[in-house]
């Protein structure tokens, strides 16, 4: 942006929140936005104006000038790739079963080796089939009575059936 576009951009700015703009002011902001395009940091402000009340800074309209770039980007790569899924679902060879096409996968499914499913599992799920193969090991502890009740820890075991401590 050049200083011409960033007096501009202060201008419209003013008319919004009444600030002053004076040459010095456009000097400063104009360094500090100098890689933006105009319009980019004139969405920024008026998002910015939209969206808060807070007092406009140079650094506002450079995160909103980067958001509206990344934004116009991403929809320019989304149109690229539906054309790309438009073009491959158009191709009438992507949906060939020929006899020729399911020998050749054939051949190749005989050719390569089998593959350990540890090898080509997520660590995750690897994690999980442990502890469902420990849990299905695992024998009960036979010295657990379910009916006994708990005892407080530092307390005396009673001495008698009826359950005081003396």
């Amino acid at each position: 942006m050049n200083l011409g576009e960033t007096s501009d951009l202060l201008s419209f700015i003013a008319r919004i929140d009444n600030r002053r703009v004076d040459d010095a002011a456009v000097v400063a902001w104009r360094e500090i936005l100098a890689d933006l395009p105009f319009v980019d940091c004139r969405d920024a402000a008026l998002a910015h104006f939209a969206s808060t009340d807070a007092y406009l800074m140079p650094v506002h309209i450079r995160r909103g000038a980067l958001e509206v770039d990344r934004d116009r980007r991403r929809q320019a790569r989304e149109l690229a790739e539906a054309d790309a899924l438009r073009e491959l679902e158009a191709d009438p060879t992507r949906h060939d079963r020929s006899p020729a096409v399911l020998a050749l996968i054939a051949d190749l499914r005989d050719r390569l080796h089998p593959t350990d499913p540890r090898h080509i599992r997520r660590p995750d799920m690897l994690a999980a089939d442990r502890a469902r193969e420990r849990a299905q090991r695992a024998e009960p502890n036979p010295h657990y009575d379910p009916t006994a009740t708990p005892t407080a820890v530092g307390s005396d075991p009673p001495d008698d059936d009826t359950g005081e401590s003396t």
